[in-house]
């Protein structure tokens, strides 16, 4: 028996909520699923470093980083760097917004998140040069609240965390938060 990946599962459970949202998918359900699936490896999810390495944990030491990228000290514009911090701050301001969103709530951050991570869309379609991946980050921009809403339910509805009583699950217990 040959079990799916990851980023297979996630896709057959997104495509299922598209389609029951009535959101089109084109490449869509594909670039989500591979951003749940990239970011279930933690190093990956901070992936963006300082200048000492430490990852970048916070949204706005992640835009100070985009801007840095856009004033270089040599005086030239790290292209490269800003397109990966625009798109990392995208997805994971997804990621967060839809399988943490009680917490966000809860923090009084979500509305924060939502919209730096709409124009970190826009900004990712901006820097790319490949059409079909440059309308896949317009439709993210446009279409953000309700991925971010899909994604919410796929966490509460298809793939939810049972309690248990004297449970130690750090994962539902961050969920619940």
């Amino acid at each position: 028996m040959r079990l799916p990946s990851l980023q297979q599962f996630f896709r057959h459970q997104l495509h299922h909520a598209f389609r029951t949202c009535g959101l089109p998918e084109n490449g869509t359900v594909d670039y989500v699923s591979e951003v749940l699936a990239r970011f279930a490896h933690t190093r990956l999810f901070y992936a963006l470093r300082d200048a000492e390495g430490r990852p970048l944990e916070y949204i706005v030491d992640m835009l100070a980083a985009w801007q840095q990228a856009q004033d270089s000290a040599a005086g030239r514009r790290d292209y490269a760097r800003e397109r990966a911090i625009a798109r990392h701050i995208g997805d994971y301001t997804l990621f967060m917004s839809g399988l943490f969103r009680e917490r966000l709530r809860a923090r009084g951050e979500l509305e924060y998140y939502i919209s730096h991570g709409r124009s970190a869309f826009w900004r990712s379609a901006d820097y790319e040069v490949n059409p079909a991946r440059r309308e896949t980050y317009r439709r993210l921009y446009h279409e953000f609240n309700p991925i971010s809403d899909i994604l919410d339910y796929l966490r509460r509805v298809q793939l939810p965390l049972q309690e248990r009583a004297g449970s130690t699950n750090l994962l539902a217990a961050y969920w619940r938060v």
